[in-house]
This record gives C-alpha cells, sequence and structure tokens, in this order.
C-alpha cells in the first residue's frame, strides 16, 4: 500500500531489498535510454536492473573485493565503466552482460577512483581519485587502454565528474578545491567554489547550456557552460540553510530537473532553467523504516514526475505523483532564485499550503544578494554593448 505524503510532492509506492544483508552499495548508473541500471559498490558488487521494473535484474560476477564507487554509462548506451579502489576500471557490455578489467592499475597509480564520466560523444572517459588525480581514458587498438593524466589538478578527492550531452565540456565537483571544468582540448581550469564541499554535478540535458553542483552544507552551484567564454562559467551559488539535512548527491529527473539526495533521507527537485528549488520526498513524511534506515545513493527517473530509490543497503522503493486528494506538486514550490533567462529581480514565493514547508524554505539574505549581483553584471553587459 502507499505511503501518503502529506507535505511531499511524491507518494511512496512499493519496496523490496536486493539481499538480506546490508550490500554496503555506493549508487547507481542509468543508460542514456533509461532502459538499464547498474547498482555497484561494497566487495565488487554489480547487478543489472531493468530501469523500469527493477525486480528484473541480473547478477554480474567480477572475482575482487574492492569497493566499487562510481560508474558511467558510454553514450551509445551499450558499455559502461565502472571505477573503485585501487585503480579498478571495469567495463561492462550490455551485449552479453559480460565484465572485464578495461586498464591496468598501475596505469592509474593503484588509487582510488572515485568519479568517472564519459566525454560528449564518448571519445575519451574522464575518471578522478581521492587524491586529485583526472586522467582520460579509452580502449586502445590492442585491447589495452590509452590513459593521458590531465595537468593543474587539486589534491583533494574528486567528488564527481558529468559531461553535457551535447557541449565538448566537462564540470568537475571536488572536495576541497571546488569547481572545474575539463574543455574540448581536455584543458582544465578552476573556476571557483573552492570554499564547498562539493558532493554532487549533473549536467541533465543536452537543451540547456548548465550543470547543477551540490555541496553537502546544503550549498546549490548553477554553472553556465560556453566554449569560448570560461569566466562564464564562475559557479553562481545559493544556499538552503533552514533544512536540518546534508546534500549527498544529485541525480537527472526529467528535461532540465534534478533531484538532490540528503541524509537523512529528503529528496528536493532542483529545476535548472528557473535556478529554483523545491521540496519533493519530506523526511518527517516517509512512513518507510527501510528507507529511513539507509542513505540514498541514487535516484532515477521513470517518468516526469515518477521514478525509483536506492539505498546504501540494497532497498529500492518508487515515487510517484501524489494520489488524487493529495497535495498537488504545484501548491509546493518553493521558488530561491531568479530565472536564468531574464535579469529582473524576483522575490522568492512561497506557494506552500503548509506552515511547516513555509518555514523549511525560507529564503535567506545571501540569495537575495546573489539576485542583485547578477543584475549588476546583466546591466554591465549590456552598457559594454551599447558602446
Amino acid at each position: 500500500m502507499p505511503n501518503a505524503l502529506a507535505d511531499s510532492a511524491v507518494e511512496l509506492g512499493g519496496g523490496f531489498s536486493l539481499s538480506d544483508s546490508d550490500l554496503g552499495l555506493d549508487g547507481v548508473a542509468v543508460d542514456d535510454d533509461g532502459e538499464t541500471a547498474i547498482v555497484y559498490g561494497a566487495n565488487s558488487y554489480l547487478r543489472v536492473l531493468d530501469a523500469n521494473d527493477p525486480t528484473e535484474q541480473i547478477d554480474l560476477v567480477w572475482p575482487g573485493a574492492q569497493q566499487l564507487l562510481d560508474a558511467d554509462f558510454h553514450p551509445s548506451g551499450q558499455t559502461a565503466f565502472i571505477v573503485g579502489e585501487d585503480g579498478l576500471v571495469l567495463r561492462y557490455a550490455k551485449q552479453d552482460h559480460s565484465v572485464e578489467k578495461a586498464a591496468a592499475e598501475s596505469l592509474l597509480m593503484f588509487s582510488d577512483l572515485t568519479a568517472v564520466s564519459w566525454n560528449t560523444g564518448g571519445s575519451w572517459a574522464y575518471v578522478g581519485s581521492v587524491n586529485g588525480e583526472i586522467w582520460r581514458l579509452r580502449a586502445d587498438s590492442e585491447g589495452g587502454a590509452e590513459i593521458h593524466e590531465l595537468v593543474g589538478i587539486g589534491q583533494g578527492p574528486i567528488a564527481a565528474i558529468d559531461c553535457h550531452p551535447t557541449i565538448m565540456m566537462c564540470v568537475v565537483a571536488a572536495s576541497i578545491e571546488g569547481i572545474g571544468i575539463i574543455d574540448r582540448d581536455h584543458a582544465f581550469t578552476w573556476v571557483g567554489g573552492n570554499s564547498y564541499p562539493w558532493t554532487g554535478v549533473e549536467c541533465p540535458t543536452g537543451d540547456s547550456e548548465y550543470c547543477v553542483a551540490v555541496a553537502d552544507n546544503k550549498a546549490i552551484a548553477l554553472i553556465e557552460l560556453d566554449p569560448n567564454d570560461l569566466s562564464k562559467s564562475i559557479p553562481q551559488v545559493s544556499t538552503l540553510p533552514d533544512i536540518n539535512a546534508y546534500f549527498i548527491g544529485i541525480n537527472h529527473q526529467e528535461s532540465d530537473r534534478t533531484i538532490i539526495a540528503t541524509t537523512p533521507a529528503n529528496l528536493i527537485e532542483h529545476d535548472i532553467s528557473k535556478n529554483a528549488s523545491y521540496p519533493w520526498l519530506n523526511y518527517t513524511d516517509i512512513n518507510d523504516i527501510n528507507l529511513t534506515n539507509g542513505r540514498i545513493v541514487g535516484t532515477w527517473a521513470t517518468g516526469d514526475d515518477s521514478g525509483w530509490i536506492v539505498t546504501n543497503r540494497g532497498y529500492i522503493v518508487s515515487y510517484a505523483p501524489p494520489t488524487k486528494g493529495s497535495a498537488s506538486i504545484l501548491n509546493l514550490w518553493v521558488v530561491i532564485a531568479i530565472p536564468i533567462a531574464t535579469g529582473l529581480v524576483v522575490l522568492s514565493l512561497v506557494y506552500a499550503s503548509s506552515p511547516k514547508l513555509q518555514y523549511w524554505w525560507e529564503v535567506d539574505e545571501a540569495k537575495k544578494n546573489l539576485v542583485a549581483e547578477k543584475r549588476k553584471r546583466t546591466r554591465a553587459t549590456k552598457k559594454r554593448k551599447g558602446r
């Protein structure tokens, strides 16, 4: 029976566990077609799921004990790289569900690999480590791997990498150094945000030139990608100070909408086109001990407002729009920043009917300062163009 969420924008459906024991999962990767998902984690655990019906599963066997820390499908959707401890890079092939080593660990300095993302078009994959290294990697003609280390990298852990679907640029989120950009020539540049402990980044759609990053101290950064002007990529940061949770990751929902996962277990929608965040799933409304007892390690969409949640323990549960009589999603939206397309100052609006949500999503003065600064930059740009 679904759990009705009185003040949340979605409700939970049925859930199930992949195992009777704690699997120690670290995340989930989904192909661009939304057909196949791979969950990965401790002791080289790998399992392929039907993304629409994850009860349909295929176990993948890799005889290792390393923790698998990140994965990404090739843009073709037919293969995926999975990376983990001690320089391990695995290649999964959808055609026969085979798993094989994609590179020698020594070429990656036996480093714990924490992030991987294929670039636009899938010619190279970028791999980041806990020591701050980033390499570009691809298979060579002899069945091995061609690997080159990028220069200008920091020393803190690379938390996440994501490449834009249509613009030949990638965004790097580091736990210490901040936000970095990789351009089409594999040149790396730090662009700002070094005072935030970033945990995730998502470039959700080719229809927008923006990516969004999140930090565990409730910060959200909007990052514009322009191959001709790297200065536009300086992060525009806002915060949600009144949320009693830490931001631990971000996944694509639909179009330019993303879902931020927190601990304790909440979900927050961030809409890039509006640069606005909305309450999605409130921890206080969850009546599912299997979800609240775990840590959300990923989500994936099956529709505009529906999808699945997976926890570190291996529990998977669906979410969907409210049933008849529940609160409307539109009634719960709270704007925290101005729309990207305009330079006008827009006051933050609270549409929530719940006093609890009105308090939870109160916008602080820092966001107003961000809006004023953006208006100032826009006016300066218009003056220069008018000369």
